[in-house]
């Protein structure tokens, strides 16, 4: 998950930074728009997709990777539990962030279910290709989907300019509404990334840059300017619509002057596309890399050439004097240990060892006995560098008795397959 996010927010950061030099000056609204919300898709799928290739360092094909969730440690005979307190730090912003979260997720739902009570309550009138809500609040008009909302008397009296109705209508059908709600629902769980902020911004301020171009078209760019700037901006609680409190009203005058040459933009637009490939080429394929931990050194352990040679990486392991065993989920409950997809290595003597693999095993630490369901043992020499077993054993149970200079097998057999050496 953390890699997720530091892929994340890298994404953004590179997206944003490339929006913010090139492309946020530029009179190509519809591309910018689509750069927008396909930068918030690409930063959150992308991170998520892995395209192995090959490496030179060993790479354990034999076993998945495995990690400790328990905190605990069997060295020997001496058992460490590490019981982490409730307050650490990790709860601490785990809980600020399903807090922060969770409220923002209810304001969220509160507006929805607000914009679609006004909807359902308020008188509708058909207007050109979508429909007025005459509402009461004393408001400028603001959009949702194909809904403009305006206040019931200032329509009837005649004093809303027909340049905000277009205004507003370029909105709805532009569907600028589902970029809001996309944006929105992506703050909800990471309201803690600034580049979410940023994209936010941007995207609502280039919402105001395509609609006010939309009624350019039919009204002189002068007039349109003076009544932006005598509008007395009102405050509207709710984030979700299209309104002119989302207006930088410098800005948009800004872009209303600006023209666009077409080879000015078709080179933009290139730059864009070639930065989204190169960035899904370099997230996406990756060498997975053999990893050590420097605080561990277990070269003289009997089980660390085993494990050399058979690829794999020890990790949240239980080390005993003829065992070693570990598993994706490794715990401990009345002196008993519970792997889940066990892989448990078995010194028999100084020629052989075995491999067990189960998808559930268990040890009693004080009865010196393993026992599994299902699963395979496998035998081999210690002298060989060959990495076929001498036999493979499928088996419906199994139990190892650890007591006595040498373990004691006890196999409920389904077959046997015997490697025969030339």
């Amino acid at each position: 998950m953390i890699t997720f996010f530091i892929k994340s927010t890298a994404c953004l950061i590179v997206l944003y930074g490339f929006y913010y030099i090139f492309l946020r000056h530029q009179k190509i609204l519809l591309f910018n728009r689509f750069y927008l919300i396909f930068s918030l898709a690409f930063s959150m799928i992308i991170p998520q997709i892995v395209v192995p290739v090959k490496s030179n360092f060993p790479i354990s094909t034999t076993l998945e990777r495995f990690t400790l969730t328990t905190g605990q440690l069997i060295q020997g005979k001496t058992i460490i539990e590490n019981s982490p307190p409730i307050f650490t730090f990790q709860n601490i912003l785990t809980a600020l962030f399903i807090i922060i979260s969770s409220i923002l997720l209810i304001r969220f739902a509160l507006n929805i279910f607000r914009i679609f009570g006004k909807i359902l309550k308020s008188t509708k009138v058909d207007y050109s290709k979508i429909s007025l809500v005459l509402v009461e609040d004393r408001t400028l008009p603001y959009s949702f989907f194909r809904y403009i909302f305006v206040n019931q008397t200032d329509y009837e009296n005649g004093k809303i300019e027909k340049e905000l109705l277009m205004h507003e209508e370029a909105h709805c059908l532009q569907y600028h509404s589902i970029d809001i709600i996309i944006i929105e629902l992506l703050n909800i769980f990471l309201w803690f990334n600034p580049a979410i902020w940023l994209f936010r911004k941007s995207i609502l301020l280039n919402h105001e840059y395509y609609a006010d171009n939309k009624v350019l078209i039919y009204r002189d760019p002068f007039d349109y300017q003076q009544l932006l700037l005598n509008i007395l901006l009102r405050n509207n609680s709710n984030y979700l619509v299209s309104n002119f409190k989302y207006s930088f009203i410098k800005s948009r005058i800004n872009m209303m002057t600006k023209s666009n040459p077409l080879h000015n933009s078709i080179l933009r637009k290139f730059s864009a596309i070639s930065l989204f490939l190169a960035m899904a080429i370099t997230l996406t394929f990756s060498q997975e890399i053999k990893k050590t931990d420097p605080g561990m050194n277990f070269e003289n352990e009997w089980w660390t050439p085993i494990l050399k040679k058979h690829n794999i990486i020890p990790s949240g392991f239980n080390n005993f004097e003829k065992v070693f065993e570990m598993g994706t989920t490794n715990s401990m409950k009345d002196r008993i240990v519970t792997l889940k997809n066990a892989f448990i290595l078995v010194k028999i003597d100084v020629n052989e060892y075995r491999i067990i693999k189960s998808p559930l095993s268990y040890h009693d630490l004080d009865k010196n006995i393993i026992e599994a369901e299902e699963g395979t043992i496998e035998t081999f020499n210690f002298n060989s560098e060959d990495i076929l077993p001498t036999e493979k054993i499928y088996f419906k149970k199994f139990k190892c008795k650890l007591n006595g200079e040498k373990p004691k097998f006890e196999v409920k057999k389904v077959n046997a397959i015997v490697y025969l050496k030339e």
